[in-house]
């Protein structure tokens, strides 16, 4: 099974997008894919293109856009209607609320409960965006799902972040499949890895970021993964 999550920026470049992923073996052949900052006609767009079916939420717009500001779940696998799973605490400058998007997927004919989630960015501090987390965790806990993933843009801009949000997510079984150390995001002469993979009931067999990815300002990280 394969994992791919992809933040596109503020859902630009969506055409792009959707080339690059059906021209990059690592990503066309995903049979679950996670997005962030997305709108919904930009969420049926890419999912047209890829001849997949989606779901989608969004907690609030984003004024750079005025389009809604959400997370997608897309996939060629049978899927329940999406779940919003509200996040606390808001955007520190904008206000803007955020949720994660919880979808279950029938891959395979067995249930594989999928969230793909958009932590609030380091402008809130590391103890409110664990808040964030934890919320996500508590949601996970309430169901009864033997195979979970968890992926997207964690905001994690620091080492310290990175082993702070595994706590989070480790009581509910669920381990880090990406490095701490794989650049998904580059600013300021830096690099940064924000984005990752989350699983529980599933062992990694490899995992990479499409470095060549020119849609947004992140790089798409995917993980193959088989059955325990």
């Amino acid at each position: 099974m394969r994992i791919v999550t992809w933040n596109i920026e503020l859902g630009r470049n969506l055409d792009r997008a959707a080339t690059e992923i059906l021209s990059t073996p690592d990503l066309a052949s995903a049979d679950v894919l996670l997005l962030q900052e997305m709108d919904p006609d930009g969420t049926r767009l890419v999912a047209e293109a890829l001849g997949m079916d989606y779901r989608y939420t969004a907690r609030a717009s984003h004024p750079a856009t005025g389009q809604p500001f959400g997370n997608a779940v897309l996939s060629p696998w049978p899927m329940s209607d999406a779940v919003e799973v509200p996040l606390p605490h808001t955007a520190a400058i904008q206000g803007q609320p955020r949720a994660a998007t919880a979808v279950e997927v029938q891959v395979d004919d067995r249930p594989l409960l999928t969230y793909s989630v958009h932590l609030e960015t380091v402008l809130l501090d590391l103890r409110r965006r664990r808040r964030q987390l934890l919320e996500v965790a508590r949601d996970i806990e309430r169901q009864s799902s033997e195979r979970v993933i968890v992926a997207g843009d964690f905001n994690s801009a620091s080492s310290r972040s990175i082993r702070s949000f595994d706590r989070c997510l480790s009581p509910t079984g669920l381990h880090r499949l990406t490095p701490a150390d794989h650049a998904t995001f580059h600013r300021f002469g830096r690099s940064f890895a924000l984005d990752h993979i989350y699983a529980r009931g599933l062992e990694p067999k490899d995992v990479g970021v499409v470095a060549n990815a020119s849609a947004s300002d992140h790089q798409p990280v995917w993980a193959d993964v088989d059955e325990r």
